[in-house]
């Protein structure tokens, strides 16, 4: 057996080590662009941020990448703010600003899963043995510094988590109150990183209530747990609603916003997909694709399924955790299907089971230990090379391709011109690049030459400084494109940036006062 100097101090030293390496490898390309990997929704986040800078906190927002009105609002933007405030008070630049943001909220995060394993009654040793798998983990180390909001929506959440299931065993007006207050927020960060937790609560709810239901001397606390059940979920679920009806209206004001309400066909599509979707293979590999990431390989999820199964403990936190794990996939089904960090919640419940796996087995000790042992370093093994494998090439190459187009757009347009942008869907990339406002026309509303005098028309105190073609996914004549802005009744000077991209600089030759007209 091991000495108890030993056992309380290698722990603490590979928690310690852990730590250290997930900074330093998610420091690996830490001044490149946000378009390393999604670009379309890092520069989302980013651009959101770079307009707050400066300006008094605001829920109804500006996301200026659709034309005015500005606000089309999805998360509460937590996340946005803090970064604008730090960006504000300290001048830092914001991309790095963005990323220590996330990464802190990632390393926050191990004080409320701290808690909870402490709750679960793992011994402080074995807390420190899971959370350094945690902190390994290379789809986490990426994901968490990222421009994004995963990381702060996890953080509450998990906090979320740990205060309300202690809550549910003993239950006390101020703890249900914390945990009430840690739901709403997590629910506005993002109501899908909450829904998984949600439905974590939830099991464990129905769990404690059969338990007492068998006990037919405490059967009159049934309505006990009803009423947790509405304190915890319901109020969380009803604030998040509200939020989300919100957005909404606030999207309804914009012409091309209307399009992106939670309401909207193309929302419903995105968000949830379709039940054909649901029953694919194809789907489902690329849903559980992410899983590799985060344990290093696939089959660590197996044999920590195995390693319960032989040690005989926490079988039922397992069980919970693999129960919970495809539930939002399936009502998500398409936005898990195409962005790998949707899974950012559910890949922690995966990380919990390979974490139970390896303490189990120490927990049973002699020869176990050692199985034990060899399982916590082939996880560690595996985490660094997955991570070397995969993310480390996206990390180290900058992505800089669009440096030439928005050379070009700052040199021939003023900080506070808005860019018409066709060719791009309604990506975020090039104006946060550019740091400009623009009106970028989205695919599904077919771009076309013929409406350019209503993308044109923006009204004061807005002007319009250039027209951006991207001719890689809108091949339109030059000289067709000139005609198009002068009927407008402006002049235009153009500009050959490279293979994919043409700038028309835009000057006023004649002022319209219609407004734009988007359909």
């Amino acid at each position: 057996m091991i000495a108890p100097s030993r056992v309380s101090k290698w722990p603490a030293i590979l928690f310690a080590v852990c730590l250290l390496y997930a900074v330093a490898v998610a420091s690996i390309g830490w001044h490149h662009t946000v378009l390393d990997f999604l670009g379309f929704r890092q520069a989302q986040t980013a651009l959101t941020a770079y307009f707050m800078v400066g300006q008094p906190p605001r829920i109804d927002y500006e996301t200026p990448v659709v034309g005015p009105p500005w606000s089309i609002p999805f998360e509460f933007p937590i996340y946005q703010w803090i970064v604008a405030a730090v960006v504000t008070y300290c001048d830092t630049p914001i991309v790095e600003t963005g990323r220590a943001v996330g990464l802190m909220f990632f390393l926050l995060t191990l004080l409320p899963a701290y808690r909870l394993l402490a709750w679960l009654g793992f011994a402080p040793g074995h807390r420190l043995v899971a959370l350094g798998m945690f902190a390994v983990s290379p789809f986490y180390i990426f994901w968490s510094r990222t421009f994004l909001i995963e990381s702060t929506a996890l953080f509450f959440s998990m906090s979320y988590l740990a205060a309300a299931l202690p809550s549910v065993r003993q239950p006390g007006p101020r703890p249900t109150l914390v945990a009430v207050l840690l739901g709403v927020v997590a629910s506005w960060v993002k109501i899908t990183t909450w829904f998984v937790f949600a439905s974590m609560i939830l099991l464990y709810l129905c769990h404690v209530g059969w338990s007492r239901l068998r006990d037919h001397r405490r059967s009159a606390e049934l309505g006990r747990s009803a009423l947790l059940a509405m304190l915890l979920l319901g109020i969380p679920f009803t604030a998040g609603w509200f939020w989300t009806r919100f957005a909404d209206e606030q999207k309804a004001l914009n012409p091309i916003g209307r399009h992106l309400a939670s309401h909207a066909d193309v929302m419903r599509h995105w968000n949830y997909g379709s039940l054909e979707q649901r029953l694919t293979l194809d789907t489902w590999g690329a849903i559980l694709a992410p899983a590799h990431y985060a344990l290093g390989h696939g089959i660590v999820l197996a044999l920590a399924v195995l390693a319960v199964c032989i040690a005989r403990r926490h079988g039922r936190i397992a069980l919970a955790c693999l129960a919970v794990y495809p539930l939002a996939p399936l009502v998500f089904t398409n936005l898990y299907a195409f962005h790998e960090y949707y899974s950012y919640p559910n890949n922690v419940l995966l990380l919990a089971v390979a974490a139970v796996g390896v303490v189990a087995l120490f927990e049973r000790g002699g020869h176990y230990r050692l199985v034990g042992s060899l399982g916590l370093a082939g996880f560690l093994a595996l985490a660094i090379w997955r991570h070397r494998e995969y993310y480390y090439p996206i990390q180290a190459k900058n992505c800089d391709e669009l440096n030439a187009v928005v050379q070009a757009i700052q040199r021939t347009t003023a900080p506070d011109d808005v860019l018409v942008i066709l060719g791009c869907d309604w990506s975020s990339e090039l104006p946060f690049s550019s740091r400009r406002r623009a009106l970028s026309i989205p695919f599904w509303l077919n771009p076309r030459l013929e409406k350019m005098s209503d993308y044109l028309a923006i009204e004061p105190p807005y002007r319009v400084g250039a027209v951006v073609i991207h001719t890689a996914w809108q091949p339109f004549e030059r000289s067709a494109v000139e005609e198009s802005i002068h009927k407008a009744g402006f002049v235009a000077q153009y500009y050959r940036v490279d293979d994919e991209y043409e700038v028309y600089a835009v000057g006023k030759a004649m002022r319209s006062t219609r407004g734009p007209r988007i359909e």
